[in-house]
Protein backbone atom coordinates (compact mmCIF):
# COMPACT_ATOMS: atom_id res chain seq x y z
CA UNK A 1 0.00 0.00 0.00
CA UNK A 2 1.14 3.60 -0.78
CA UNK A 3 0.45 6.68 1.22
CA UNK A 4 1.54 10.22 0.46
CA UNK A 5 1.95 13.51 2.07
CA UNK A 6 1.59 17.03 0.90
CA UNK A 7 1.56 19.46 3.01
CA UNK A 8 2.88 23.37 4.30
CA UNK A 9 5.17 21.66 6.98
CA UNK A 10 8.08 22.33 5.77
CA UNK A 11 10.95 20.30 6.06
CA UNK A 12 13.03 22.18 9.18
CA UNK A 13 10.59 20.62 11.80
CA UNK A 14 9.42 17.50 13.34
CA UNK A 15 6.44 17.69 11.99
CA UNK A 16 6.23 15.00 8.88
CA UNK A 17 9.07 13.09 10.47
CA UNK A 18 6.46 12.63 13.09
CA UNK A 19 3.70 11.48 10.32
CA UNK A 20 5.44 9.23 8.87
CA UNK A 21 6.52 7.72 12.10
CA UNK A 22 2.58 7.07 13.24
CA UNK A 23 2.35 5.50 10.14
CA UNK A 24 5.08 3.54 10.10
CA UNK A 25 4.31 1.82 13.57
CA UNK A 26 0.73 0.88 12.82
CA UNK A 27 1.22 -0.40 8.94
CA UNK A 28 5.34 -1.33 8.56
CA UNK A 29 4.91 -2.28 5.31
CA UNK A 30 3.52 0.80 3.85
CA UNK A 31 5.74 3.11 1.80
CA UNK A 32 5.62 6.91 1.86
CA UNK A 33 6.40 9.20 -0.45
CA UNK A 34 6.28 13.10 -0.14
CA UNK A 35 4.25 14.90 -2.96
CA UNK A 36 5.82 18.39 -1.06
CA UNK A 37 6.15 19.91 2.00
CA UNK A 38 6.59 23.64 0.81
CA UNK A 39 3.16 25.03 0.22
CA UNK A 40 2.96 28.07 1.51
CA UNK A 41 1.93 27.96 4.84
CA UNK A 42 -2.27 27.93 4.80
CA UNK A 43 -1.88 28.51 1.29
CA UNK A 44 -5.52 26.37 0.39
CA UNK A 45 -5.10 26.97 -3.01
CA UNK A 46 -1.94 26.23 -3.80
CA UNK A 47 -2.42 22.90 -1.40
CA UNK A 48 -5.41 22.02 -3.81
CA UNK A 49 -3.52 22.56 -7.17
CA UNK A 50 -0.48 20.32 -6.24
CA UNK A 51 -2.38 18.02 -5.29
CA UNK A 52 -4.72 18.16 -8.18
CA UNK A 53 -1.82 17.99 -10.50
CA UNK A 54 0.15 14.97 -8.16
CA UNK A 55 -2.45 12.88 -7.48
CA UNK A 56 -3.78 11.15 -10.95
CA UNK A 57 -0.08 9.54 -11.44
CA UNK A 58 0.25 7.01 -8.57
CA UNK A 59 -1.31 3.68 -8.91
CA UNK A 60 -5.07 3.06 -7.61
CA UNK A 61 -5.52 2.65 -4.31
CA UNK A 62 -3.11 4.94 -3.14
CA UNK A 63 -3.92 7.30 0.45
CA UNK A 64 -3.69 10.60 -0.49
CA UNK A 65 -3.03 12.91 2.86
CA UNK A 66 -3.27 16.62 2.48
CA UNK A 67 -2.44 18.72 5.31
CA UNK A 68 -3.16 22.61 4.82
CA UNK A 69 -4.80 23.08 7.67
CA UNK A 70 -5.02 26.93 8.85
CA UNK A 71 -8.58 26.25 10.82
CA UNK A 72 -6.96 23.05 13.14
CA UNK A 73 -8.48 22.98 16.42
CA UNK A 74 -11.74 24.96 15.33
CA UNK A 75 -14.86 23.13 14.47
CA UNK A 76 -13.88 21.98 11.18
CA UNK A 77 -14.90 18.37 9.93
CA UNK A 78 -11.50 16.05 9.45
CA UNK A 79 -12.48 14.04 6.55
CA UNK A 80 -11.87 11.10 4.06
CA UNK A 81 -13.06 10.79 0.21
CA UNK A 82 -13.16 7.47 -1.37
CA UNK A 83 -12.96 7.24 -5.17
CA UNK A 84 -12.98 4.60 -7.98
CA UNK A 85 -8.73 4.91 -8.19
CA UNK A 86 -8.32 6.46 -4.66
CA UNK A 87 -8.60 7.63 -1.07
CA UNK A 88 -7.89 11.57 0.13
CA UNK A 89 -8.02 12.35 3.79
CA UNK A 90 -7.27 16.15 5.29
CA UNK A 91 -9.58 18.70 6.53
CA UNK A 92 -12.70 19.85 5.23
CA UNK A 93 -11.56 23.05 4.12
CA UNK A 94 -11.48 22.56 0.30
CA UNK A 95 -7.72 21.13 0.19
CA UNK A 96 -8.91 17.95 -1.24
CA UNK A 97 -11.40 19.18 -3.50
CA UNK A 98 -9.60 20.13 -6.77
CA UNK A 99 -8.12 16.94 -7.17
CA UNK A 100 -11.55 14.99 -7.17
CA UNK A 101 -13.20 17.99 -9.28
CA UNK A 102 -13.91 15.73 -12.11
CA UNK A 103 -13.85 12.07 -10.32
CA UNK A 104 -16.87 9.87 -8.79
CA UNK A 105 -16.68 10.31 -5.51
CA UNK A 106 -17.65 6.82 -4.25
CA UNK A 107 -18.19 7.61 -0.30
CA UNK A 108 -17.33 10.98 1.92
CA UNK A 109 -16.80 10.11 5.34
CA UNK A 110 -15.98 12.50 8.68
CA UNK A 111 -12.84 11.07 10.65
CA UNK A 112 -14.62 10.73 13.80
CA UNK A 113 -13.78 7.22 15.19
CA UNK A 114 -12.37 7.96 17.95
CA UNK A 115 -10.53 4.41 18.14
CA UNK A 116 -8.11 5.57 15.44
CA UNK A 117 -7.17 8.15 16.79
CA UNK A 118 -3.54 8.82 18.80
CA UNK A 119 -4.31 9.98 22.06
CA UNK A 120 -4.33 12.72 23.35
CA UNK A 121 -5.27 14.58 20.04
CA UNK A 122 -3.30 17.79 19.72
CA UNK A 123 -5.25 21.11 18.91
CA UNK A 124 -2.76 22.19 16.64
CA UNK A 125 -1.50 18.74 15.46
CA UNK A 126 -4.14 16.65 13.48
CA UNK A 127 -2.06 15.78 10.63
CA UNK A 128 0.38 13.43 13.64
CA UNK A 129 -2.58 12.39 15.61
CA UNK A 130 -6.01 12.09 13.05
CA UNK A 131 -4.59 12.13 9.59
CA UNK A 132 -1.97 9.93 9.72
CA UNK A 133 -3.03 7.31 12.24
CA UNK A 134 -6.61 6.83 10.01
CA UNK A 135 -4.47 6.51 6.78
CA UNK A 136 -2.73 3.81 8.18
CA UNK A 137 -5.41 2.09 9.48
CA UNK A 138 -6.65 2.07 6.24
CA UNK A 139 -3.56 0.94 4.68
CA UNK A 140 -3.18 -1.81 6.94
CA UNK A 141 -6.52 -3.41 5.80
CA UNK A 142 -9.63 -1.06 8.02
CA UNK A 143 -12.60 -0.85 6.48
CA UNK A 144 -13.30 2.33 4.83
CA UNK A 145 -16.88 2.55 6.76
CA UNK A 146 -14.73 1.81 10.05
CA UNK A 147 -13.70 5.82 9.43
CA UNK A 148 -16.65 7.69 10.37
CA UNK A 149 -19.84 8.77 9.74
CA UNK A 150 -21.24 9.43 5.97
CA UNK A 151 -21.64 13.10 4.78
CA UNK A 152 -23.23 14.29 1.88
CA UNK A 153 -21.24 16.73 0.65
CA UNK A 154 -17.77 18.46 1.90
CA UNK A 155 -15.68 21.41 1.50
CA UNK A 156 -15.15 22.66 -2.07
CA UNK A 157 -13.02 25.48 -3.41
CA UNK A 158 -14.59 26.73 -6.52
CA UNK A 159 -12.53 26.41 -9.65
CA UNK A 160 -12.37 29.54 -11.69
CA UNK A 161 -14.67 30.08 -14.51
CA UNK A 162 -13.51 29.76 -18.23
CA UNK A 163 -14.93 32.01 -20.38
CA UNK A 164 -15.72 31.23 -24.36
CA UNK A 165 -16.24 33.78 -26.82
CA UNK A 166 -15.86 35.06 -30.69
CA UNK A 167 -12.28 33.49 -31.60
CA UNK A 168 -11.29 33.94 -27.81
CA UNK A 169 -11.46 32.17 -24.06
CA UNK A 170 -10.69 33.76 -20.95
CA UNK A 171 -9.44 32.29 -17.54
CA UNK A 172 -7.55 33.10 -14.50
CA UNK A 173 -4.15 31.79 -13.51
CA UNK A 174 -4.58 29.48 -10.79
CA UNK A 175 -0.45 28.30 -10.01
CA UNK A 176 2.61 29.79 -9.79
CA UNK A 177 5.33 27.10 -10.27
CA UNK A 178 8.92 27.65 -8.67
CA UNK A 179 10.57 28.75 -12.20
CA UNK A 180 8.17 31.68 -12.42
CA UNK A 181 5.50 29.99 -15.05
CA UNK A 182 2.16 31.20 -14.56
CA UNK A 183 -0.87 28.17 -14.96
CA UNK A 184 -3.83 29.29 -16.35
CA UNK A 185 -6.85 27.33 -15.73
CA UNK A 186 -7.64 26.64 -19.87
CA UNK A 187 -7.07 23.45 -20.55
CA UNK A 188 -6.26 22.30 -24.12
CA UNK A 189 -9.80 21.48 -24.98
CA UNK A 190 -10.92 24.98 -25.03
CA UNK A 191 -8.87 26.02 -28.10
CA UNK A 192 -9.62 24.99 -31.73
CA UNK A 193 -7.07 21.64 -32.12
CA UNK A 194 -5.58 22.71 -35.12
CA UNK A 195 -4.03 26.09 -34.29
CA UNK A 196 -2.65 24.43 -31.07
CA UNK A 197 -0.31 22.59 -33.58
CA UNK A 198 -0.23 25.66 -35.67
CA UNK A 199 0.76 28.32 -33.35
CA UNK A 200 -2.08 30.86 -33.86
CA UNK A 201 -3.02 31.42 -30.88
CA UNK A 202 -1.75 34.52 -28.79
CA UNK A 203 -1.86 34.68 -24.99
CA UNK A 204 -2.39 37.82 -22.77
CA UNK A 205 -0.97 38.02 -19.00
CA UNK A 206 0.05 40.86 -17.50
CA UNK A 207 -0.26 43.20 -20.78
CA UNK A 208 2.27 41.70 -22.30
CA UNK A 209 1.52 38.83 -25.40
CA UNK A 210 3.08 35.53 -25.72
CA UNK A 211 2.66 33.06 -28.66
CA UNK A 212 1.62 29.82 -28.20
CA UNK A 213 4.65 27.28 -28.80
CA UNK A 214 5.41 23.91 -28.18
CA UNK A 215 9.02 24.47 -25.89
CA UNK A 216 10.68 27.32 -24.40
CA UNK A 217 13.29 26.84 -26.52
CA UNK A 218 10.88 27.79 -29.16
CA UNK A 219 11.68 31.44 -28.57
CA UNK A 220 14.66 33.59 -27.86
CA UNK A 221 16.18 33.67 -24.01
CA UNK A 222 14.34 36.26 -22.10
CA UNK A 223 11.50 35.88 -24.58
CA UNK A 224 7.74 35.45 -22.94
CA UNK A 225 5.48 32.31 -24.52
CA UNK A 226 2.62 30.36 -23.99
CA UNK A 227 2.90 26.74 -24.00
CA UNK A 228 0.52 23.73 -23.04
CA UNK A 229 2.40 22.51 -19.98
CA UNK A 230 3.00 19.14 -18.35
CA UNK A 231 -0.94 19.95 -16.10
CA UNK A 232 -2.34 19.63 -19.26
CA UNK A 233 -3.17 23.48 -18.57
CA UNK A 234 -1.80 26.81 -20.54
CA UNK A 235 1.05 28.69 -19.03
CA UNK A 236 2.96 31.19 -19.93
CA UNK A 237 6.69 31.44 -19.47
CA UNK A 238 9.98 33.45 -20.22
CA UNK A 239 12.86 31.31 -21.53
CA UNK A 240 15.49 31.55 -19.21
CA UNK A 241 13.59 33.86 -16.37
CA UNK A 242 10.78 34.61 -14.29
CA UNK A 243 7.29 35.65 -15.87
CA UNK A 244 5.60 35.91 -13.10
CA UNK A 245 7.90 38.42 -11.52
CA UNK A 246 8.41 40.30 -14.52
CA UNK A 247 5.17 41.06 -15.12
CA UNK A 248 3.83 41.38 -11.77
CA UNK A 249 1.66 38.21 -12.28
CA UNK A 250 0.05 36.21 -8.94
CA UNK A 251 -2.38 33.67 -8.70
CA UNK A 252 -5.77 34.99 -9.71
CA UNK A 253 -4.64 37.41 -12.44
CA UNK A 254 -6.36 36.79 -15.67
CA UNK A 255 -5.20 35.20 -18.92
CA UNK A 256 -6.88 36.29 -22.34
CA UNK A 257 -5.99 33.90 -25.29
CA UNK A 258 -7.16 35.31 -28.88
CA UNK A 259 -6.82 33.83 -32.20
Amino acid sequence: MLITLTTDFGTSDWFTGSMKGVISGISPATRIIDITHQVPPGNLVDGAFTLAASSPYFPAGTIHIAVVDPGVGSARRAITLRTRSAIFIGPDNGVLSWAVREQQIEEVRILNNEDWFLEPVSRTFHGRDIFAPAAARLAAGARFDEAGDTIEDFVRLPWPEVTEGDHEVRGEVVHIDRFGNAISNLPASVFPGELLDSGGITIMCGGRPAPLRHSYTDVHLGKPLALMGSSGLLELAINGDDFAEQNGIEVGSPVRAKW
